[in-house]
C-alpha cells in the first residue's frame, strides 16, 4: 500500500500511516493524506482472510467538507452497483470498486 502512495508525491504534501499490518493474504490499511492544494483524505482499506474487503476513501476540503467518499458499507440497497457507492456533498451515486491507487489517480487529475 505504502508503494502505491510514493508515485503521487507531485500532489502530496505528506502522510501518516495509522496502521498497515499484513498476515497471510489480509490486510490492514489505515492513513491520512494531505494533499499540496490543503484538502486531505481518511483511507481505510481491509481485506479479510476470507476474501471480503471493505473501505472508505474519505477526501476533504480544508474546512473538513465531504467532497466525495468511495466506500462499500452495505447501507444504500437501492444503488444499482450496491454495495460500492460514492458520497458527494449533495447525493450518493453508483461507483465501481474502488483502489487507493484510482482514488488518487482521481485527486491527481482534480487538483493538477
Amino acid at each position: 500500500m505504502i508503494s502505491i502512495i510514493e508515485p503521487f508525491t507531485e500532489i502530496i504534501d505528506s502522510y501518516e500511516i495509522h496502521r498497515y499490518r499484513q498476515y497471510g493474504g489480509a490486510y490492514e490499511f489505515v492513513a491520512v493524506v494531505q494533499f499540496n492544494n490543503n484538502t486531505e483524505s481518511y483511507i481505510k482499506d481491509y481485506l479479510f482472510l476470507n476474501g471480503e474487503r471493505k473501505y472508505s476513501f474519505h477526501w476533504q476540503d480544508k474546512q473538513n467538507k465531504l467532497i466525495r467518499r468511495w466506500d462499500n458499507s452495505p447501507y444504500h440497497k437501492k444503488i444499482e452497483t450496491f454495495p460500492f457507492h460514492l458520497h458527494t456533498a449533495n447525493c450518493i451515486e453508483n461507483s465501481k470498486p474502488m483502489t487507493l491507487k484510482k482514488v488518487l489517480e482521481f485527486i491527481k487529475k482534480q487538483i493538477l
